[in-house]
C-alpha cells in the first residue's frame, strides 16, 4: 500500500494505534501492528476526534479477535519476524560513514541475534547475551557497543510499529578505562634494534621476509598514528608522497576504512613515507594492499624477544600500542593537540583519557621547566 504520509497521530489511550492522513485520501487511516501483522482501517472521516472514536472501536474489536489467532507468518511479517530481518531493514537507512561500523559489530554478534524473534526479546535474553559474550573474553566496553547497535535496531522496529516498545535492557556495568601503554622513546629505539637484528639473523628467506614486513608494519603504525584496521585496508592508490618545510618526505593518505568514517589528507611522517617507497614495487597496482598480513603473532614474538610484551604494570601490549606510541610522541614534540586529534581520527578527550593518560612530567622535563614568561 504505497503512499506518502502527510500527518501522523497516536491514539491517546492506545499507543500502538496510529492515525495517518495520506496523499491518497482526505480521510484518516487507522494503523496498528498486532500478532505479527500490520493492520489498516479507513475511518471514513477527515475529523481526527471522530477518527479516534472509530479507530478505537476497531482496535478494541481487533484485540478480542487476535487472541484466538495463531502467530502470523504472512509475506509482510516475514520481512520483520527476526532481528536479522530487522537489521537488514535498519542498515538501509544508515549513511556510508555509519554502515561499516554497524556491519562490523553485527558480524561479531550475528550468531546470537540473527534468528531471534523480535517479539520474544526480553531482559532475560540480554542477560544470556552478556554471559555468552563474556565467556569469550569480551569486556564491558565492547558489550556497550554491541548493545547500542541492538538498541538502535529495536528502536527502528518500534518506530515502524513492529513492536510496541523497546524492551528493558539490563545494565552492563562500568567501563574501566584501560588505555594501551605506549612505548617510551628508549623502548621504541630498543624494539627497532631488536627487530633489525632478528631480520639479519633469520636463516630462512621466508622468515626474513615476514620479519621485514612486520618491521615495516610497526614503523608505519607509529609514523601514521592510524588504527590497525585502517592500515590493513590501505592501498597504494590511497597514498601520495609530499615534502614538508624541512625537506623531509611525508606521506599523505586517504583513509577509506575507519570506524569514524573516511578521513582524507592524513599526514604521515618520514618513516611511513620510507616504508611506502620500499614496498612500492614495479608490479604493484593502485588496488594492491600495502600490507597483506596482519602480523599479530609476528609482532607478539618481537615484543617478547625485546622483553616488552608487558608494560610496567603487568598489562600485555599488542599492535594497538603502536598507535598510542605515535600519538604520544607527537604530543611530546609539541604538536597541536587539535591537529593530532583530527589527523588520527579521534577526539581531544579521547587523547587525554586513552593516550596521554600515561604521560608523566619526567617524560619531558625540559618542556615543564623552561621558563619563558615567568620570572625566576
Amino acid at each position: 500500500m504505497p503512499f506518502s504520509i502527510i500527518e501522523k497521530h497516536t491514539h491517546p489511550k492506545h499507543p500502538r494505534l496510529v492515525f495517518l492522513l495520506t496523499s491518497q485520501s482526505q480521510n484518516f487511516l487507522a494503523r496498528t501492528y498486532l500478532n505479527g501483522k500490520l493492520r489498516y482501517k479507513s475511518t471514513s472521516t477527515p475529523l481526527l476526534r471522530t477518527a479516534f472514536r472509530v479507530g478505537g472501536e476497531w482496535y478494541a474489536d481487533l484485540l478480542r479477535r487476535v487472541k484466538s489467532e495463531p502467530p502470523s507468518r504472512s509475506k509482510h511479517s516475514k520481512v520483520v519476524q527476526t532481528l536479522g530481518d530487522a537489521f537488514a531493514q535498519y542498515r538501509r537507512q544508515l549513511s556510508s560513514k555509519q554502515l561499516p561500523d554497524a556491519e562490523m559489530i553485527w558480524s561479531a554478534i550475528r550468531s546470537f541475534w540473527e534468528n531471534r524473534d523480535i517479539l520474544s526479546i526480553t531482559p532475560t535474553v540480554f542477560k544470556e547475551f552478556y554471559a555468552v559474550r563474556r565467556s569469550t573474553g569480551v569486556g564491558n566496553h565492547t558489550l556497550h557497543k554491541n548493545v547500542t547497535l541492538i538498541r538502535q535496531i529495536l528502536k527502528h522496529c518500534a518506530e515502524e510499529e513492529m513492536i510496541a516498545a523497546i524492551p528493558f535492557i539490563p545494565r552492563i556495568g562500568k567501563i574501566e578505562q584501560n588505555p594501551k601503554k605506549w612505548l617510551s622513546p628508549d623502548e621504541w629505539k630498543h624494539l627497532r634494534g631488536v627487530s633489525r637484528q632478528r631480520i639479519k639473523s633469520a636463516t630462512n628467506v621466508r622468515t626474513r621476509h615476514q620479519r621485514q614486513e612486520c618491521h615495516d608494519f610497526m614503523v608505519f603504525m607509529v609514523h601514521s598514528m592510524m588504527r590497525v584496521d585502517e592500515v590493513k585496508h590501505l592501498r597504494f592508490g590511497d597514498c601520495e608522497l609530499a615534502m614538508n618545510g624541512q625537506g623531509d618526505d611525508v606521506l599523505i593518505v586517504n583513509v577509506r576504512v575507519s570506524k569514524t568514517g573516511p578521513r582524507p589528507n592524513v599526514v604521515c611522517l618520514v618513516g611511513a613515507a620510507s616504508v611506502y617507497k620500499r614496498r612500492l614495487t614495479k608490479e604493484a597496482t593502485d588496488e594492491d594492499l600495502i600490507f597483506k598480513d596482519d602480523h599479530v603473532r609476528a609482532f607478539q614474538s618481537l615484543l617478547k624477544a625485546a622483553d616488552l610484551y608487558e608494560d610496567g604494570s603487568g598489562n600485555t601490549r599488542n599492535r594497538k600500542a603502536l598507535r598510542a606510541t605515535g600519538i604520544s610522541f607527537r604530543i611530546l614534540e609539541g604538536a597541536n593537540v587539535t591537529l593530532i586529534a583530527n589527523n588520527s581520527g579521534t577526539s581531544i578527550s579521547s587523547i587525554s583519557n586513552f593516550y596521554a593518560k600515561h604521560l608523566r612530567g619526567t617524560d619531558d622535563i625540559d618542556a615543564l621547566t623552561t621558563i619563558t614568561r615567568l620570572t625566576k
